[in-house]
């Protein structure tokens, strides 16, 4: 084996084992508006807190610690969404927000009357993607379905919205799929891999 790769390749290897330990909090998060999360900042665990029983409820940064926050939206609680008298779902105000972790799949339950846009913005507001669902019998009869976006850019913000501003959704069901971020102390470490690499090139030039 020439002398270069000797060292080069014990170098790729700890960079390949870095990226591989890099990937933070990978998968999926499910809102389903019954519990916010509590101080350990993941929903499902045991020290989640019941949403409230309120008929309606103004969303903004109850879901802030698992990196979602609304600008606009209100969960109501009836029965109408799954028949359930105490389950929470958007209704009322139709949904706008952001995301401060990693997305780059939404989706999201819509029982609505109107035909519903879901939009994935970029990091400056740009358009990524969008998934419109038509209701053939708009105005007269509600639509059971799923709206759903993916994105190979991470998405920054989302809305969910009828084709009239004074239309309502009926939502329910916010899934999240999350990206494989680097962590900082991660990317420090492979950009130091990196360096030794090129500079035991730039020994072997010489």
């Amino acid at each position: 084996m020439p002398k270069l790769l000797r060292h080069v390749i014990p170098a790729l290897f700890s960079v390949a084992l870095a990226c591989s330990a890099a990937s933070s909090h990978a998968g999926e998060i499910l809102i389903d508006f019954e519990t916010l999360p509590g101080i350990d900042g993941v929903l499902g665990t045991a020290d989640d807190t019941p949403a409230g029983n309120y008929q309606l409820q103004p969303l903004s940064n109850q879901y802030e610690q698992i990196g979602v926050i609304f600008n606009q939206g209100t969960l109501m609680q009836v029965s109408f969404f799954n028949g359930d008298p105490l389950n929470h779902f958007i209704s009322s105000t139709n949904p706008i927000g952001y995301f401060t972790t990693a997305v780059t799949g939404i989706s999201i339950d819509s029982y609505s009357y109107w035909d519903a846009t879901l939009t994935a913005y970029g990091r400056d507001g740009n358009v990524l993607t969008s998934n419109t669902l038509t209701n053939p019998l708009a105005g007269s009869a509600f639509l059971r379905c799923v709206l759903s976006v993916t994105s190979s850019e991470l998405i920054f913000g989302f809305s969910i919205l009828p084709n009239n501003p004074n239309y309502i959704l009926n939502l329910d069901n916010l899934r999240l799929t999350t990206a494989e971020v680097p962590e900082p102390s991660q990317i420090a470490l492979l950009g130091a891999g990196l360096a030794l690499i090129a500079g035991l090139r730039r020994r072997r030039r010489a």
